[in-house]
């Protein structure tokens, strides 16, 4: 790890207790899974498929957790939520909102991987 990766994940890696080899095996997984999940979010979400994009933004978020307990990642929760209602216009407003700030941190995530472009 990089010392500003270091100090990008230093709550992650608390979360790890300090275990900068578990933090990168966790990242491994989240950048092998986190993109192709974000992708089924975005093509529920468009297709109105509202419950479907409950259900996979609930386990990206899941999955993202790790690296960041706040923004963007608590952002998904307002998506979440509007799906869970039925409110399409509000569910896709909301993903129109944090869907850049979650690629950013994939890539953020796929660079801690070693993964990353």
């Amino acid at each position: 790890m990089t010392e500003a990766q270091r100090q990008r994940f230093a709550a992650a890696l608390q979360r790890v207790a300090g275990d900068e080899d578990m933090l990168v095996m966790l990242a491994s997984i989240a950048a092998e899974d986190g993109p192709p999940m974000l992708k089924q979010v975005h093509t529920h979400v468009e297709s109105l498929e509202l419950s479907e994009a409950a259900r996979v933004g609930h386990a990206l978020k899941g999955l993202l957790s790790t690296f960041e307990s706040g923004p963007p990642v608590d952002e998904l929760q307002p998506m979440i939520d509007a799906a869970r209602k039925d409110d399409g216009n509000a569910t896709q407003l909301a993903h129109a909102s944090v869907s850049p700030k979650l690629e950013q941190l994939l890539g953020e995530i796929e660079e801690l991987a070693g993964t990353g472009k």
